[in-house]
């Protein structure tokens, strides 16, 4: 098994460290983060060790990394210690679950979290140090750029590009041969039938708070 360093100690580690361990040739033997932000000296048993400091113990011609942070700032944080993380010449290894569906042999880039139930159709293109929840689709010649995050359920239709730190919600939709300009957020549930231009925002407002309380709403319902 490949040997490998988690960078991060929050959540996102944390789903890192059950997929790589549980389902992946990985073998996970610590995490990482910058100094001075550590709030702990382990976790799962393992040790958090100092990015600043981390190839003395763990040198990168012996440890490969992940990089596992969210989409601050349009995922620029998670591109600012990936870049790091290469400076300091690691190996970022992928992780692709193998409950995804692949059949057209696509290529991903390096750091990229592919989950469960994603379906990555043929002569499609995903990017490096994108993630990719569970249950999306990405259709037949679409392309993801660098430094994505797609939000679980969401579809992005064939012939579609994404831009590269793009943010796509849950439940969004992009339909055929959009372009979605770079930096560009689709939240949750939007539907998107034209081009997007960079750093656009599209959000779907939220459904209305009904005046009753939920006990007398359903005492109506019942009366009917």
């Amino acid at each position: 098994m490949n040997k490998m360093i988690i960078f991060g100690e929050g959540k996102y580690a944390e789903q890192a460290y059950y997929y790589f361990t549980n389902d992946s040739p990985h073998e996970v033997v610590a995490f990482t983060a910058d100094e001075a932000y550590i709030q702990k000296t382990d976790l799962f048993g393992l040790p958090i060790i100092p990015f600043e400091k981390i190839e003395a113990q763990y040198p990168p011609n012996e440890y490969k990394m992940f990089v596992a942070l969210g989409y601050q700032n349009m995922n620029k944080l998670r591109a600012s210690k990936y870049e790091a993380a290469r400076e300091k010449g690691y190996e970022l290894v992928s992780y692709i679950s193998s409950k995804a569906c692949n059949y057209g042999g696509v290529e991903f880039g390096d750091n990229c979290f592919i989950l469960d139930n994603a379906v990555i159709q043929p002569c499609s293109k995903i990017g490096s140090n994108v993630y990719i929840w569970s249950g999306n689709h990405v259709g037949h010649h679409a392309s993801v750029g660098d430094h994505c995050y797609i939000a679980g359920q969401a579809v992005i239709s064939g012939s579609t590009s994404i831009g590269p730190y793009c943010f796509v919600g849950v439940n969004a939709t992009i339909g055929h041969e959009i372009i979605v300009g770079e930096e560009s957020l689709i939240g949750a549930g939007a539907v998107i039938t034209k081009d997007v231009s960079p750093k656009s925002v599209h959000i779907v407002e939220s459904t209305p708070k009904l005046r009753l309380p939920s006990d007398k709403f359903l005492l109506m319902t019942k009366m009917k």
